[in-house]
């Protein structure tokens, strides 16, 4: 179920379960916010298949500043990545589209390209799997599972940009059907007050246990 983690009079912040769209498809957040009242001016989104933290202003006349603030402050995400990543930090900076792309072309139309950066941090890996941190400094749409699909690394579960047949056996092996990305940690500066929100509750040490 959606938690509200925080509120203040300018924002408040939820954390989204997987399988929750924002507003495009039921279930929604914003089925969940007209449930109890709640504004429903979104400041960053995410897929449906990612679960994580959301700001959502108060007023709309707070969303363009906090947008802002976001985009100039730290979105750090969790994610499981196919293979064993080589380097224990990475930086991903291929040029992307902002439109969802396939898995056969995830940068899409040259002509359509913008320059982005993911920043990658090993947690734990083994020979087949590797749990990242991904922040983000740039909001192109699938961006750090593009990334992850051009560095042949795709996030685990991600039905657009890995392999449906080896998500199916990820799947079966272990018991859970959805895709392994998170968005955990947010940091930005608003109003002259300095805001950190964390989500704690998305674990993967099942996939490394030995």
């Amino acid at each position: 179920m959606i938690q509200i983690l925080a509120e203040n009079n300018f924002f408040y912040v939820i954390n989204k379960p997987v399988g929750f769209s924002v507003h495009n498809e039921s279930p929604s957040v914003a089925e969940y916010l007209k449930t109890v009242k709640k504004a429903e001016h979104f400041v960053n989104r995410l897929d449906l298949e990612t679960s994580g933290l959301m700001v959502i202003a108060q007023k709309p006349e707070y969303h363009e500043p906090l947008s802002q603030a976001l985009n100039q402050g730290t979105k750090t995400y969790r994610a499981l990545l196919r293979r064993a990543l080589k380097n224990e930090t990475e930086t991903w900076t291929k040029p992307l589209t902002d439109v969802a792309e396939g898995r056969k072309n995830p940068e899409g139309l040259t002509k359509n390209r913008i320059p982005c950066s993911t920043e990658i941090t090993v947690i734990q890996k083994n020979k087949f799997l590797t749990e990242v941190d991904a922040i983000i400094r740039t909001g192109r749409q699938h961006q750090i599972r593009k990334h992850a699909a051009l560095a042949r690394h795709p996030v685990v579960g991600d039905k657009r940009y890995n392999e449906s047949a080896y998500n199916e056996k990820i799947f079966a092996m272990y018991n859970v059907k959805r895709m392994f990305l998170h968005a955990r940690k947010l940091e930005f500066q608003f109003d002259k007050e300095h805001y950190i929100f964390e989500s704690a509750d998305f674990s993967l040490d099942h996939f490394f246990k030995t």
